[in-house]
């Protein structure tokens, strides 16, 4: 399969945005929104890795979802949200990427990549997250065991997300 270790790769991302989601959200209306929100985050990019090179399929995505600061797209603040739990939940599933979304923020601060206002919008989300602090995953055992559960990812489970996905039915 096309670009198969990619789509591990964003699989699992997925299980760990799911999980950061559910854990994290407590507003009913935006747990709500937030889990709709994780039946599809990624999805594009999934189908995406079965007909292009993972670095089209990565730039394409990035340039079309409004969860990505890199693009100029108008943001609502439930994007920031996504963003917010986007980078929180990199760390359980992405060795590439170990800073959780407090660390990965200040450091895009330090790096002068983002706005003012946006860097506050983010600060906001995540103290009412509870999740405006450094901090690694190791800190995070249910985390680390709900990720460990779902550690084998099989053609037939991906093939499944997209079908759905595809469908209409994520």
């Amino acid at each position: 399969m096309k670009n198969w270790e990619w789509l591990q790769y964003t699989y699992r991302h997925r299980q760990a945005f799911v999980y950061c989601a559910r854990k994290l959200v407590r507003d009913p209306g935006l747990r709500a929104e937030m889990i709709a929100r994780a039946r599809v985050h990624d999805m594009d990019k999934m189908v995406m890795y079965l007909f292009l090179d993972q670095q089209t399929a990565q730039r394409v995505h990035v340039e079309t979802q409004p969860h990505h600061l890199e693009n100029q797209l108008p943001r609502t603040r439930e994007d920031l949200v996504e963003t917010v739990l986007d980078y929180e939940c990199a760390p359980y599933t992405k060795p590439d990427k170990p800073l959780n979304a407090w660390d990965f923020v200040q450091k895009l601060e330090a790096m002068d990549l983002l706005d003012q206002q946006t860097a506050d919008a983010l600060k906001a989300i995540m103290a009412d997250l509870g999740i405006d602090r450094s901090g690694t995953v190791s800190e995070d055992r249910e985390g680390l065991q709900y990720m460990e559960a779902r550690r084998e990812v099989t053609e037939a489970m991906v093939m499944d997300e997209i079908t759905r996905y595809v469908r209409g039915l994520a």
